[in-house]
């Protein structure tokens, strides 16, 4: 599908996030609004064709997820991947931070440690500690530009008792994929005390 990056579609004033709460969020409406991650390009057309179809049917009753939506899934991950997955390892969850506090709940205690790696995806923050859990920061290490993981302070945050540990990979905001050779040493240290990782890979089809 091409797109005309030169054409403005105009999103004002139909309860965008990215543009009408500008005045909420930032106490001026006439900000750039580069804080959220929405494009300013029309759906592709498989798409919207898909909710034109759907909507010929004039009754939007209740729906399950068929067949045709796992199918899907593993078709993508087995095309783009090379990995396959059973359908019974799928479930759904309306979001990405839906998610995270799923797997929150789900693995851990109220006041548990939960240990994310700043800087990370604002919602990491918010998501455990509204969940009554510990929150411990494992802040990546900086040098010259490049980051990596502080991977001392993480075995020792962990012998402390951490329960889980939520990884971005890619990681936003940083952008970094992070290596084969990184994430075996990050697995090494979760396998031998027993840490949950709960793995945000939401921009994993953007890498090249």
């Amino acid at each position: 599908m091409d797109f005309d990056f030169n054409r403005l579609i105009s999103r004002e004033n139909t309860s965008c996030v990215k543009y009408d709460l500008r005045q909420v969020i930032f106490g001026n409406p006439n900000v750039l609004p580069m804080w959220v991650a929405d494009m300013d390009i029309p759906a592709p057309d498989f798409i919207i064709d898909a909710l034109r179809q759907r909507l010929n049917h004039p009754v939007l009753g209740y729906t399950f997820r068929d067949n045709h939506y796992h199918n899907a899934i593993t078709w993508w991950y087995k095309h783009l991947h090379g990995w396959d997955i059973d359908t019974a390892w799928i479930d759904f969850c309306p979001g990405v931070v839906s998610g995270l506090s799923h797997a929150i709940r789900a693995f851990t205690k109220p006041g548990d440690a939960v240990i994310i790696q700043p800087p990370v995806y604002r919602p990491f923050f918010t998501t455990v500690s509204a969940n009554n859990r510990k929150l411990v920061l494992n802040p990546l290490i900086e040098n010259n530009g490049q980051y990596t993981f502080n991977y001392d302070l993480l075995e020792k945050q962990v012998a402390q008792g951490a329960r889980m540990l939520i990884l971005s990979n890619p990681h936003n905001p940083i952008g970094k994929l992070w290596s084969k050779e990184e994430l075996l040493k990050l697995g090494e240290i979760c396998i031998r005390y027993n840490l949950i990782i709960v793995s945000d890979e939401i921009h994993s089809d953007l890498v090249f």
